[in-house]
């Protein structure tokens, strides 16, 4: 028979041995897929275990079974002959398969299955692969058939009853469920014993980069993660001692640290795996759960956000601080141009003035001029007439004595009526102006003036010849000095006035001084003297400046008041005009 009866009780003996040494169905299993393959050569042996309720087994143990059918669940659709079995379980399904390339080319393989005997239902089944061969055929069965009889016993034996085999394969099934679930997590979780060994740990662990499952099993949670590390005062190593202690005071513990050495951001969390007690002592705890989460990039991000929050707050410092400059420079210009308008105002208001000023001085001056020929001229040139009438009277008499009287009386009202107009002309524009040079035409307006105004002395003081001033600006000076003689002839009331004129450094300084009463020269002025002597001095500035000069007013009580003028000269200028004036 190819086998004798001797291997087949051998088998059996061993099998039934197998009992007494495993608990489980499985380890009964694998022993008798092994001997299996070892009595019949070239044969393949897998135990299944069908998932209770379902149509899917898992390959649980086996002899010549390639790796990838280990622990592998397959649908019973796809192997008919076994999901035949488990539906007859009282005999063997026989059948044949195409070579898979595992033994010899181009022969088929024979292929028996059966379910191992169940009170209720088959939870394990056998299949037999092996090359065909007619002559065993029988010795394969009975050695199958006994085989499969005996793992029904065996789990009979190990389960005491069918509903307790049940119960077990379900325990079993969501163990390996839960597993799977806990490999799929990103998070590592583990389970420590009463040493703080790894008993447990996720597959996320070698995900993580922290080191193999099987590499890790046995030793301490950080020997696993700090492989390499011999400081004493480790960190990580101190945080997980402290975690460790606080669990015999607290249901949890956790931390989180920042590993210069993984250089991540992990959280740990720490709980007792016993049921029953809040709090356990550290030399009780069983087994502890762990959980380590790796937070790096949610770190990260929150270092990143913080630093982008940190510079748009100094961004907008910034901005804030330029509005605020911009703004402080709008107001500081609107409060300039608020100034500029009111001084423009005020300008105005003073042009106003001195425009009306200076058409009251015109018609002033043509009234006073329009007196004078009246008073004067016209008087005389009317004497004269009426000589000339009467000389032609004595004429017709033949009267010659007479008329000789008439003719040289009225020659001599002629002459005075050219010196009148002389003078009157001298007044509008001196001769010495033209003739001479600016300096001279003031030293004969001061005599003019003190001739008129004999009450008020006079001190002449001017340090500059004629050649020093230009003419375009010595009409300038001689009517800001005319017009300062005037105001204090009609407003000061003063006994004494001085005038100056000095030239230093290219500036022409021109000064007139009384003692007469003061006022104010930048308040308002009260009554019709007081705007009248305003009027006049805004006058005076106005010349000056329009003329490249400027003029300022003091006064004071009892010190009078100081008129000063000033232009800038060119040094030469008004030499090289008289020079071309003589040519």
């Amino acid at each position: 028979m190819g086998v004798s009866v001797q291997r087949l009780i051998a088998l059996i003996s061993e099998i039934t041995e197998a009992y007494r040494e495993s608990v489980t169905v499985r380890d009964v299993a694998a022993l008798a897929a092994r001997r299996l393959a070892e009595l019949f050569h070239g044969a393949s042996v897998i135990v299944f275990e069908r998932e209770a309720g379902r149509d899917t087994v898992r390959a649980v143990a086996g002899s010549n079974v390639p790796a990838t059918w280990q622990m592998r669940a397959v649908h019973l659709a796809e192997v008919p002959h076994l999901a035949k079995a488990l539906r007859q379980p009282r005999g063997l399904v026989h059948g044949a398969v195409v070579n898979n390339g595992q033994h010899e080319p181009d022969r088929s393989l024979a292929l028996i299955c059966g379910a191992v005997p169940d009170a209720v239902e088959p939870l394990y089944a056998l299949m037999f692969l092996a090359p065909a061969d007619p002559a065993e055929d029988a010795v394969r069965a009975a050695a199958i058939e006994t085989v499969r009889h005996l793992l029904g016993t065996a789990a009979t034996l190990a389960n005491g009853s069918a509903e307790r085999a049940r119960t077990l394969a379900a325990i079993h099934h969501a163990k390996v469920e839960w597993q799977q679930t806990a490999d799929t997590i990103p998070e590592v979780v583990g389970l420590l014993d009463r040493r703080g060994h790894i008993v447990r740990v996720s597959r996320a662990l070698s995900r993580s980069g922290f080191g193999e499952v099987r590499a890790a099993i046995g030793r301490n949670l950080h020997a696993v993660l700090h492989p390499e590390c011999v400081d004493g005062g480790c960190a990580l190593k101190g945080a997980i001692g402290s975690a460790w202690r606080e669990l015999a005071t607290s249901p949890a513990a956790s931390f989180e640290c920042s590993d210069a050495t993984l250089k991540r951001d992990l959280i740990f969390e720490f709980r007792p795996a016993t049921l029953g007690f809040d709090h356990v002592p550290a030399e009780r705890l069983h087994r502890v759960a762990f959980v380590i989460t790796d937070v790096s990039s949610l770190r990260r991000a929150e270092r990143d956000l913080t630093a982008l929050n940190r510079t748009l707050e100094q961004r907008v410092e910034e901005r804030t601080a330029e509005i605020t400059s911009t703004n402080r420079a709008l107001r500081e210009e609107v409060a300039r141009r608020g100034e500029a308008e009111r001084s423009l105002r005020v300008s105005q208001i003073e042009l106003e003035g001195v425009s009306e000023q200076l058409m009251l001085a015109q018609e002033e001056e043509r009234k006073r001029i329009a007196l004078d020929l009246d008073a004067s001229v016209g008087q005389s040139l009317s004497a004269v007439k009426y000589s000339l009438e009467r000389a032609q009277v004595l004429a017709r008499r033949q009267q010659m004595k007479e008329i000789g009287d008439v003719v040289e009386s009225t020659v001599h009202r002629v002459q005075s009526v050219l010196d009148e107009i002389r003078g009157i002309s001298m007044n509008l524009r001196p001769a010495l102006l033209d003739d001479l040079g600016a300096v001279s035409a003031i030293r004969w307006l001061c005599r003019e003036w003190h001739d008129v105004y004999r009450d008020i002395a006079i001190d002449i003081d001017l340090e500059v010849s004629d050649a020093d001033i230009p003419a375009v600006l010595g009409t300038y000076v001689f009517r800001a000095v005319q017009e300062s003689l005037g105001h204090v002839a009609r407003q000061s009331s003063a006994r004494r006035v001085r005038v100056g004129m000095r030239l230093v450094d290219g500036i022409l300084a021109v000064g007139i001084a009384d003692d007469g009463s003061d006022f104010e020269p930048s308040g308002e002025a009260h009554g019709p003297v007081g705007r009248t002597a305003m009027s006049g001095l805004r006058g005076l500035r106005e010349r000056a400046e329009r003329s490249g000069g400027r003029c300022e007013f003091t006064s004071s009580p009892g010190a009078g008041t100081e008129i000063c003028l000033e232009w800038p000269v060119t040094a030469g200028v008004a030499a090289r005009e008289a020079s071309r004036a003589v040519n």
